[in-house]
């Protein structure tokens, strides 16, 4: 039996205790709090107060006039501020005034011990901001010092014309607040420690009530558990609470046990009948189990056999659609290499027939130029005559040249003059007769290149149009077979490519069905291996329900 540590009543006595303790102390952290806060603000309230009173009392134009400690005005506002230091909650009262954005002065100071000077600066607060501007204002930050804590109060001081000239600071002291509010948190504690006293009693108390309660229902647990409990004796609880239920359900569950074990005492013999019956079912069970297990692990190997098979099929399936796989690929190459020579083919005959195109262009302008040519040798033959009419008129020349050097011979020395020219006209005609033989041959051996130029021309003119043309034709015809031929075995390439695409598809089926045959068997291999083994586990388990029939028989006989 497992060692209890605390008692219920002891861990009802501490949830009570602890959650009284923290609410009380929860209670009491807010009542301080509270507490504080509230003289806090009836101290800021006063110090306000009296710093209204004080600043209402000055005259505002004889503030405004001080400038030093030895002014009148500043021996009055001194008197009228100084009798307020005799209230107890006053500390310190002053008046400052505004020199300048954001900077404050002392006037006057009441501080017996180390008073301020006038005019010494004064750091600037964000409540001058309100109090310049007309209104009375305290601050909300504690000013905390070697001192002590204080709370400051203030309160504009107006001139005769409304203007703000000044303010008058009031400092009150927290010191008593503190002794207050400490007198305060003393007795909540003391009220906190008194309600947790009395909740701990009730505590107690009721944990007694329940320890009581709860060891009757365990004498009663106890006593079922070793077998000795009157079965016909109630518990009797009566709290009118949760645990009264609970003694109630449970005298009805004894109730259920005791009509039970009746109800078991008049089943015994049936038990032992049964128990003969399910010993002889058993045994024919049994021997029916075995044949089952046996003819299961023969179908078992058969089928492993047949999916070893199968997986062979699928093998051979498998290197199958690799060759046919390959063959594809080779088609489909063989076809690109078909399409790409056809179309080379194709671009070939093109080129052929833009090259006959061209020589039979070029043979048109050949024989144009060949009769140009032609024509202009009619000019050389023109320059020939040409040249028989200049040795004509050479020889003419020549012979007026002749006569007219015999008439200057005749006229002695007034004829040498004129016998000097002749002799220069005869050599000019020498010279153009040598000239005009000159032409003759050149002209001579021009005429023989035209002609020669123009046999070649029409020989060349008669290759291109018999020789080179037709075969350029026959050229063009054998691309565009070689063309159509290649296009032709292109398509029957495209064709076997489907084909075999066909059937790459049909081996994928065959392969898939084939795989999944092998799955479906092997699953049922599996199958009836666990139906063999369950059959196993059933013929021993029948043969521990035997020995369990007939140890029952034995018991119920007994």
């Amino acid at each position: 039996m497992k060692t209890r540590r605390l008692s219920l009543r002891i861990k009802i006595t501490l949830v009570i205790a602890l959650s009284s303790i923290i609410c009380f102390c929860v209670f009491g952290v807010i009542s301080y709090q509270r507490v504080s806060t509230e003289l806090i603000e009836q101290i800021r309230a006063e110090a306000l107060h009296i710093a209204e009173i004080a600043a209402s009392e000055l005259d505002g134009d004889r503030f405004a006039n001080i400038t030093s400690e030895e002014d009148d005005d500043f021996t009055y506002v001194y008197d009228t501020l100084v009798k307020y230091r005799e209230s107890e909650v006053v500390e310190y009262i002053y008046t400052m005034k505004q020199v300048g954005p954001g900077q404050t002065v002392f006037v006057v100071d009441t501080d017996p011990e180390e008073p301020a000077e006038v005019d010494e600066e004064y750091e600037w607060l964000d409540v001058f901001e309100t109090v310049y501007g007309g209104e009375g204002a305290w601050d909300d930050e504690l000013t905390v010092d070697e001192w002590g804590t204080f709370i400051s109060g203030y309160a504009p001081i107006f001139g005769s014309s409304g203007d703000v000239v000044g303010l008058v600071g009031v400092d009150v002291s927290l010191g008593e607040m503190e002794q207050d509010v400490a007198v305060v948190g003393a007795l909540i504690m003391i009220l906190i420690g008194i309600f947790c006293v009395i909740f701990i009693l009730i505590s107690l108390v009721i944990g007694y009530s329940l320890r009581r309660k709860l060891n009757t229902l365990y004498a009663k647990v106890h006593d079922l558990n070793g077998g000795e409990a009157d079965l016909t004796k109630k518990i009797n609880i009566n709290s009118g609470d949760e645990l009264e239920t609970i003694a109630g359900e449970f005298n009805t569950f004894i109730d259920h046990i005791h009509d039970q074990m009746k109800s078991a005492a008049g089943t015994s013999d049936i038990v032992a009948e049964n128990s003969e019956s399910m010993e002889s079912l058993v045994e024919e069970c049994r021997g029916g189990l075995s044949g089952i297990a046996s003819e299961l692990h023969t179908l078992s190997e058969s089928m492993r056999y047949t999916t070893n098979d199968t997986a062979a099929i699928v093998e051979g399936i498998n290197g199958s659609r690799d060759l046919v796989g390959r063959a594809f690929e080779n088609a489909n190459s063989k076809a690109g290499e078909a399409n790409r020579i056809s179309s080379d083919a194709g671009e070939m005959e093109k080129e052929i027939a833009r090259k006959a195109e061209h020589a039979t262009q070029m043979a048109a302008t050949l024989k144009e130029r060949l009769e140009e040519a032609a024509e202009k040798c009619q000019a050389v033959h023109e320059i020939e005559e040409l040249a028989d009419k200049i040795l004509k008129v050479s020889s003419t020349t020549k012979m007026l040249s002749l006569n007219a050097s015999i008439e200057a011979a005749r006229a002695g020395d007034a004829g040498r003059g004129f016998a000097i020219i002749a002799g220069d006209v005869q050599d000019l005609s020498s010279q153009i007769t040598d000239l005009v033989e000159l032409i003759r041959q050149t002209n001579e051996q021009v005429i023989i290149s035209v002609e020669g130029l123009i046999e070649n021309v029409n020989v060349t003119t008669g290759f291109l149009s018999d020789d080179v043309l037709p075969d350029y034709r026959e050229f063009s015809k054998m691309g565009a077979d070689y063309s159509m031929n290649m296009s032709g075995m292109s398509d029957a390439l495209r064709e076997i490519n489907e084909n075999l695409e066909k059937v790459n598809t049909s081996m994928d089926m065959i392969r898939d069905k084939a795989d999944s045959i092998n799955t479906v068997i092997s699953d049922s291999s599996h199958q009836i291996d666990t139906v063999a083994t369950g059959s196993i586990e059933l013929e021993g388990n029948m043969n521990d329900l035997t020995e369990r029939a007939i140890k029952n028989n034995d018991e119920a006989r007994s």
